[in-house]
């Protein structure tokens, strides 16, 4: 496992938590629930370590910045992990769609984890407020995202020119 690989895959799990974040509190603000809205998935975020914060659609400049920042740190480190799986299954199957696959199987993995064990467990009333299908859909969108940006990252790597020398 070499510095490059975690760096590429805290990136791209960076990108994918965007692209995870924004499917969230888009789906939250359209699923029509009055208790759910836009900022609900930051909020619950930020609730798991500051009860303070609101369980709905409340804005909280607190929750936005706590929540922003404790989802990015969990898709660095998620998107390292999936780099170095990807890495090693990319020796079994070096196409596009077998990395996809894997990010996808990890990310559902994490979410069955998230969903039925471990926020639960931490925080009960955050848990049960964010919606399960929602959640569930988010980790796909991570899960194939992070590995096409990782793709994306690798292939740009491998194709920087080099510089003559005249």
């Amino acid at each position: 496992m070499d510095a490059r690989t975690i760096t590429r895959g805290a990136i791209a799990g960076m990108v994918g938590g965007m692209m995870m974040g924004m499917f969230a509190m888009l789906a939250m603000w359209l699923d029509g629930q009055p208790e759910t809205g836009f900022w609900t998935p930051l909020n619950l975020i930020a609730h798991t370590v500051w009860r303070g914060a609101p369980l709905d659609a409340e804005f909280s400049g607190g929750a936005l910045v706590l929540g922003g920042v404790i989802h990015m740190m969990m898709s660095m480190g998620l998107g390292a992990a999936v780099a170095v799986i990807v890495s090693k299954v990319g020796r079994l199957g070096r196409s596009l769609g077998t990395r996809v696959f894997t990010g996808l199987v990890i990310a559902m993995t994490v979410w069955i984890a998230m969903d039925f064990i471990i926020w639960p467990l931490i925080d009960s009333a955050a848990a049960d407020a964010f919606t399960t299908w929602i959640f569930a859909v988010a980790h796909a969108v991570f899960g194939m995202t992070a590995p096409l940006a990782l793709y994306a990252l690798s292939a740009s790597a491998r194709t920087v020119p080099q510089a003559s020398h005249a």
